[in-house]
Order: structure tokens, then sequence, then C-alpha cells
């Protein structure tokens, strides 16, 4: 089976920005990974096309960029395990923003690997495998 990898919204956004780095791991990685976000970050993403200077164009980007991800989604197990890391780092003064924290753990109890560029909050989480 292939190995899912949950996409963070940095590298989402980079990508349709037309980032040679971002699309280049796409083309690399489509093919023998299957490509999946969260709807947290269908959520950042769709609160950015809204703020931009065209916001129909930026939408119709995201929901075509959507419709080519599997979308996993916050469930109890999910909810769960967000609950637990989020108490552990803030039992140990280490917080993280919760949008961080519901996609890492969605991302963990979906068995899936986070490809992000914001590896120093995303590290924090227990279990997670960071690309």
């Amino acid at each position: 089976m292939e190995d899912t990898i949950c996409i963070d919204t940095d590298i989402l956004a980079d990508l349709l920005r037309k980032k040679d780095e971002a699309v280049q791991w796409f083309k690399n990685n489509d093919n023998n990974s299957q490509l999946a976000t969260t709807t947290i970050n269908l959520f950042e993403l769709y609160y950015g096309s809204y703020r931009t200077a065209n916001p129909e164009k930026s939408l119709e980007a995201v929901n075509s960029l959507a419709d080519n991800l599997i979308i996993l989604t916050l469930n109890s197990e999910s909810a769960r395990e967000a609950g637990k890391q989020l108490a552990r780092l803030s039992s140990a003064g280490n917080i993280i923003d919760v949008k961080d924290i519901l996609i890492g753990s969605v991302a963990l109890s979906s068995n899936c690997s986070l490809k992000t560029n914001n590896k120093k909050d995303f590290e924090k989480i227990n279990g997670l495998k960071i690309i």
C-alpha cells in the first residue's frame, strides 16, 4: 500500500503560488504516495483566499487543489490525541498553536507523515513523522 502524506498549509500555499520547490515536490511524490490534507488546512487556505484581492480566483484554485487530495477530518480519535498532546505540552510550558495540534493529531491518528516547513512546532507532537 502507498504511504499517505498529509500536506501542511505552508506547502499547499507554496504550490498555489507555483513556487518551484513545492511544484517539484508534488511532481516527485504524486505517483508514489497518496497525498492528503486536513479540514483544518483547508480552513486556513479558505481564510487566506477570502483575504486576497481576488477571492473568486483564489477560491477556485483552493477548490481544485482540494479535489485532488484526500481530505482527512477531525474525529473522536484525533480529538482525543490532540487533547493528550496539548495537555502534555501545556504541562511542560511548551504550547504550540491549537490549529497545529489539530493538524498534527489528525495526521498522526490517520497514520500519515506530515510534509511541512514548520518542523519547529510539529516536532513537539510525540509520534508524528515529519517530512
